[in-house]
């Protein structure tokens, strides 16, 4: 046990020292379990960071190997373990759909939010 306090400690200093605040747009239910169309704010601390996953696409002739980013946010579990899917996540003035939180470890420390970037039909440059 004294390792795991040991490692949420390493984590936790990396969040504060190194981490940004995010805002989660939790949307409210009515007691029926149905959307009211209103949403609550939460803010918690999170490290951004990007997995990189390889696309490969092969023609007859030659083959052709692309890269996809996938925004990630590394967070402690006790902020985002309530976080419903579906919720909105707002960083650094993008918005992102929250995908999957994954428990790292399966020790319930640490949280890993798996984003997708929300785009409005407005160009990227």
């Amino acid at each position: 046990m004294e390792a795991a306090n040991f490692q949420l400690y390493k984590v936790r200093r990396a969040i504060q020292t190194h981490g940004v605040t995010v805002t989660a747009e939790i949307p409210v239910k009515n007691e029926f379990g149905e959307p009211t169309g209103q949403s609550e704010s939460r803010s918690f601390m999170g490290l951004y960071h990007e997995t990189t996953s390889y696309l490969s696409k092969t023609t007859s002739d030659a083959s052709t190997l692309r890269r996809k980013s996938s925004p990630m946010l590394l967070c402690l579990w006790d902020d985002v373990e309530q976080l419903p899917i579906p919720c909105k996540i707002l960083h650094n003035g993008k918005e992102y759909d929250l995908a999957e939180v994954k428990d790292l470890e399966e020790c319930q420390l640490i949280g890993d939010l798996s984003l997708e970037e929300v785009q409005h039909g407005q160009l990227q440059v």
